[in-house]
């Protein structure tokens, strides 16, 4: 494919040069899938004799799929919970319920549970930042979506929004203003019509790929959230965890059927964040530079969504096979 000149002359024109020419070479791949055509490459390298830190070094910014175990795969958040067969998440553990009869109303599902228990009001709180260290937008602020400490200005802008409007709406009594129901999903309460959808297509989704075998290879031409699970890389040293940015329901699923590995994709831009999350370049995440997360807080939430741990506050989570009240006790 070629270029206009003008767009040559003026990448050469720029500081660092290779990373320009770098951005060049991919607008014509987003111009095409804005257009329509839907072209998204990424390259290969299950089978390959190749570490995911080696990938995440060699093939930056260069969407690749590669084989990574579902125990290492995180709920996009900061609840630490992770997918797997032993897996607590309430997706997961849900439609495990379904599966064995468990439940006659929804109000019985772990997930209706999760989403009574875990309440946080602030968005310290959802983090799991002690409020006396928090910075006040982060208690001022209800829970936000899609927010974590090495996130940048969006979440910034977000964040500023929220503090405003919860200013601006604070009733006489203290209380925030209530934000959109279902906004924010790692955080509850949630209104049943919601819960139940998200059941249902647990469900469907099981019935599918009970039947047809799970996808393992996927055309080009499909969107990169359409193709596999798509997934944020948290390093530490030589380890890597995965937040799973697209595919909640699939991980889930996977989980239930006892699946122990699923195909992902890494290096994938979006909106909800970096697609590679470095522990050792927290100094420099644009909210802890911007002084909102101290960096002794942005390290913990690292560490402890990394290590799979919950917030403190964070409730015991119900599982399938967990003897239940009747429906009118239950959250009491």
């Amino acid at each position: 494919m070629t270029f206009p000149i003008g767009l040559y002359l003026a990448v050469s024109l720029m500081p660092c040069t290779g990373k320009w020419i770098s951005a060049a070479r991919r607008l014509p791949i987003r111009a095409l899938a804005r257009a329509g055509f839907g072209v998204y490459p990424s390259r290969d390298l299950r089978g390959v004799a190749i570490t995911v830190p080696e990938v995440l070094d060699r093939y930056a910014q260069r969407p690749c799929i590669v084989e990574c175990p579902i125990s290492h795969c995180l709920w996009f958040g900061p609840t630490g919970l992770a997918y797997g067969k032993e897996s607590s998440h309430p997706y997961v553990q849900s439609l495990l319920q379904q599966l064995r009869g468990e439940c006659r109303y929804y109000q019985e599902t772990c997930l209706a549970h999760y989403w009574r228990s875990w309440t946080p009001a602030t968005l310290a709180e959802s983090l799991g930042i002690d409020a006396e260290s928090a910075h006040p937008w982060l208690n001022d602020s209800p829970p936000l979506s899609d927010f974590m400490p090495w996130g940048g200005m969006p979440q910034f802008e977000a964040l500023k929004l929220s503090v405003q409007a919860s200013e601006q709406g604070r009733l006489a009594d203290g209380e925030m203003p209530a934000v959109s129901e279902i906004a924010v999903r790692q955080v509850g309460p949630k209104p049943d019509w919601f819960g139940e959808l998200r059941i249902q297509h647990l469900v469907s989704l099981h019935a599918q790929i009970a039947s047809e075998g799970y996808r393992q290879r996927a055309s080009s031409s499909l969107s990169y959230k359409h193709q596999h699970v798509v997934v944020d890389s948290m390093v530490r040293g030589g380890e890597v965890r995965f937040l799973v940015a697209n595919g909640q329901h699939r991980a889930s699923v996977l989980s239930a059927m006892g699946h122990e590995s699923v195909p992902v994709l890494l290096n994938v831009s979006h909106k909800r964040g970096p697609s590679v999350i470095r522990r050792g370049d927290a100094a420099n995440w644009p909210l802890v530079r911007m002084g909102i997360i101290s960096l002794s807080d942005a390290l913990d939430v690292f560490d402890r969504v990394f290590e799979g741990r919950q917030p403190r506050g964070f409730p015991a989570l119900k599982r399938a096979g967990d003897p239940w009240p009747c429906c009118t006790c239950q959250g009491e």
